[in-house]
């Protein structure tokens, strides 16, 4: 990173992510970070379970990888041609190496906690196991194929997670509840029903354009057909927000109400 950065914000996140560097995080096994996350997230899950009905593995997943994510794609947008000479999206795609060791890592992190997530799928609903399996086998991929930096964009839809993963917290008062509520579902659609489309359509018209220069042609493939499943899943949680909204505005459940399935 020769250049100076000169905004504020992208000093600061650089200043952070200086301290993974300095324990070497750009030569860190990605393999050994998703095993390291899932021994990590799982311990904590067997340990703290659900205290206070908090899905804490998530919160944890959720917050490090979403805000990490945001992070990222803030200086891809800012500061990708002033660190490396290269503007984004192209210069992932085009052979040039991730532009931090964040947006290397992220990925890799949420390969090693989609084993918790296809875990909770066994108890939540088989649209919540097809997203845990689908995870891990997208995020495998492109790690394997040193490629993480690819998809890291749409890892920024992590963020409505942090609200799903303690909406039923018992110690949130009523009005808290509600919300909580309605800052998940604004989020939800902001990230998932809005940036990620975006960032889908991004993705893979610019590897349809360059295709085949980095990585095996398959790839481009690969990439459509998860993120339509990715997108057509969101859409689907939204349509059950949406109706569990009109419930609640019609009077049929309480306002504060999650009793029911996590998305509706």
């Amino acid at each position: 990173m020769t250049a100076t950065v000169s905004s504020s914000t992208s000093q600061f996140i650089l200043s952070l992510i200086s301290i993974l560097d300095a324990y070497g995080a750009e030569e860190w096994d990605l393999r050994k970070v998703a095993a390291v996350t899932a021994a990590i997230l799982l311990l904590m899950r067997m340990t703290i379970g659900h205290k206070y009905d908090v899905d804490w593995d998530a919160l944890v997943h959720a917050f490090i990888t979403g805000w990490g994510a945001v992070a990222c794609v803030y200086l891809n947008i800012y500061s990708s041609e002033e660190i490396s000479g290269v503007s984004e999206p192209l210069r992932s795609i085009q052979c040039a190496e991730p532009l931090t060791s964040l947006h290397r890592i992220l990925p890799a992190i949420t390969q090693g906690y989609a084993v918790c997530d296809i875990i909770n799928g066994f108890s939540l609903g088989r649209e919540f196991l097809a997203h845990g399996i689908a995870t891990f086998t997208v995020m495998t991929i492109f790690v394997e194929l040193n490629a993480s930096s690819i998809i890291l964009p749409m890892l920024v839809m992590e963020i409505s997670t942090i609200l799903l993963a303690c909406i039923r917290g018992t110690f949130w008062t009523s009005t808290m509840q509600i919300f909580i509520q309605a800052l998940f579902a604004v989020s939800f659609f902001f990230c998932r029903v809005i940036f990620t489309p975006i960032s889908y359509y991004e993705i893979v018209t610019t590897m349809h354009t360059h295709q085949g220069h980095c990585y095996p042609r398959f790839l481009f493939y690969v990439t459509l057909l998860f993120g339509a499943f990715f997108n057509c899943l969101n859409a689907y949680w939204f349509i059950k927000i949406l109706k569990k909204i009109s419930r609640k505005f019609n009077g049929e459940e309480k306002m504060g109400d999650v009793s029911k399935s996590k998305t509706e």
